[in-house]
């Protein structure tokens, strides 16, 4: 069936609004304020096209679970050079930046994902994480996400940082990433959202590698991935 670009826009604000009905039933009354203003941002933000349903959909699930955490939230939130954190919160004078990832690969990385998503996931911290006391990362349950076991490092070698710069460089040249910025990196917790069941499930990153040891990739798997010819760069 076809549908006409009305019909798909009226489509996304009925999500929404579905959606942001379910969690003030979930959160109660106290939430219903700054819940109908995100649902508002996002409705907004797509008249223009600058989002889309899966994605606003969790962002709006996470930002609805940390305003009944005290947090007061922003979504799509400006920051410096030209990046937007999907969600911006703060808490007793803390910040935090959330990124949302669906683990979605275009058709141009068809022959790549795996190596694409690891660079992905590195840019996004490196890019995002010193704009924020904490940076979060955020994804479904059925998504395991391609942080590279070094990440999670208090320190990390320098070899280490170049092979890190390497994949990001093949997919990501404008701009680069700074290696400074690999050095500084941080990630305070990832989030697992569960859409159907409005759960949100907080994980310290060591947690999550613990859970999917098998399915992050390692160093020496980042070494593969730079062997093998790009497909998708930027």
């Amino acid at each position: 069936m076809d549908f006409s670009a009305s019909d798909k826009m009226d489509r996304f604000e009925r999500d929404v609004e579905s959606m942001a009905e379910r969690l003030k039933k979930h959160y109660g009354r106290e939430a219903w304020s700054e819940i109908d203003a995100m649902k508002d941002r996002l409705i907004n933000l797509h008249r223009s096209n600058k989002v889309k349903i899966n994605h606003s959909i969790m962002e709006l699930v996470m930002g609805a679970y940390l305003i009944d955490r005290g947090y007061r939230v922003s979504l799509e939130h400006p920051l410096k050079d030209d990046l937007i954190a999907d969600l911006m919160a703060w808490r007793d004078g803390r910040s935090m930046i959330v990124e949302v990832e669906t683990g979605f690969t275009s058709p141009e990385n068809a022959l790549d994902p795996q190596s694409y998503l690891t660079a992905r996931i590195i840019s996004k911290i490196a890019r995002y994480s010193m704009f924020a006391d904490r940076f979060s990362l955020a994804t479904p349950p059925h998504n395991i996400l391609q942080i590279p076991e070094t990440l999670l490092k208090p320190k990390r070698r320098k070899d280490e940082l170049k092979l890190l710069k390497d994949l990001c460089d093949r997919y990501y040249s404008t701009p680069r990433i700074d290696p400074e910025r690999l050095e500084d990196m941080k990630l305070h917790m990832i989030y697992i959202i569960n859409v159907d069941t409005l759960k949100v499930r907080p994980l310290r990153p060591k947690t999550y590698l613990r859970l999917n040891r098998g399915l992050i990739p390692k160093l020496k798997d980042i070494k593969n991935y730079l062997r093998r010819p790009t497909f998708g760069a930027t």
